[in-house]
C-alpha cells in the first residue's frame, strides 16, 4: 500500500504546472495594476510606427506614422509618409481601381481599430479574461486563453510574463462583418515599458495582410 501512496504522491508532484490553480480575480486584479501603469509610461513617449499592406503576397502599400498614447490608453497616429506600389490605371479601370482602393483602405483601417480594442482592454475586460477565461503556466509564461470576450466568436490567447505580468505576446481570433480577422501582437519590455514591437494582421476577406512595426521610441519633448 505504501508503494502505491508514494507513486500516487510522486506523480501529483510531477503534474505540469498547466495545472496549478491561482486566484483568478486577484491576478487579474495584478495584471491590470501593472497595464495602467505600464499605459501611463507609455503616454509619455513618442515612437513612428510602419505599416506595411500585402495583397496575395505582393506588397502594395507601405506608410509611417508619428504615434503618441493618451493617459485614457487611446492612440493617435498622424501618417508622415505613404507610397503605394499599385500601377494606376487611366479612364474607367482607374475609377474602378480607385473605389476598390478606397474600399480595402477602409477594411484595414476598420480591422487596424477592431484588434487595438484587444490590443487595450479595459480593466473590466481583464477581469472577464482572466475569471472567464482559463490560465496556465507554461514555463516563464502566464497564459489567458478565452472565448467570445469582446464579440461572439472571438478566441484568444494571452501570455503575459510569470513574474512582472507584463504582456509577451497576444494571439486575437475574431470576427468583422462575417469575416475572420486574426492578428498576432509581439511585445518586449525595454527600460522599464512594456510596448508592442509588431502586430500582423491576416484579412481573408480582400485577401489583405497588414504588418504594423513600432520603432524609434523616445520622450515627449
Amino acid at each position: 500500500m505504501k508503494p502505491l501512496i508514494s507513486l500516487l504522491i510522486l506523480m501529483v508532484c510531477m503534474l505540469p504546472e498547466s495545472f496549478a490553480q491561482v486566484d483568478k480575480t486577484q491576478m487579474s486584479l495584478d495584471v491590470s495594476k501593472n497595464y495602467n501603469q505600464n499605459i501611463g509610461k507609455l503616454a509619455q513617449l513618442t515612437w513612428k510606427r510602419k505599416m506595411e499592406g500585402f495583397v496575395e503576397g505582393k506588397v502594395v502599400m507601405t506608410s509611417v506614422s508619428s504615434v503618441t498614447l493618451g493617459p485614457d490608453g487611446k492612440m493617435n497616429a498622424i501618417v508622415i509618409t505613404q507610397q503605394s506600389y499599385v500601377e494606376k490605371k487611366r479612364g474607367v479601370r482607374g475609377a474602378v481601381q480607385k473605389s476598390v482602393t478606397s474600399d480595402v483602405n477602409e477594411y484595414v483601417k476598420n480591422a487596424v481599430i477592431l484588434v487595438g480594442n484587444y490590443i487595450f482592454l479595459s480593466q473590466g475586460q481583464m477581469l472577464d479574461l482572466f475569471n472567464k477565461g482559463t490560465l496556465s503556466l507554461l514555463g516563464n509564461s502566464l497564459q489567458a486563453e478565452a472565448f467570445n470576450l469582446l464579440t461572439q466568436g472571438d478566441r484568444l490567447n494571452y501570455k503575459f510574463d510569470k513574474t512582472s505580468l507584463l504582456y509577451q505576446s497576444q494571439d486575437i481570433s475574431t470576427v468583422m462583418n462575417g469575416d475572420p480577422v486574426k492578428a498576432t501582437v509581439k511585445y518586449e519590455t525595454r527600460n522599464g515599458v512594456n510596448r508592442v514591437t509588431s502586430v500582423t494582421l491576416d484579412l481573408p476577406g480582400p485577401k489583405v495582410n497588414v504588418k504594423l512595426t513600432n520603432f524609434e521610441y523616445a520622450q515627449k519633448l
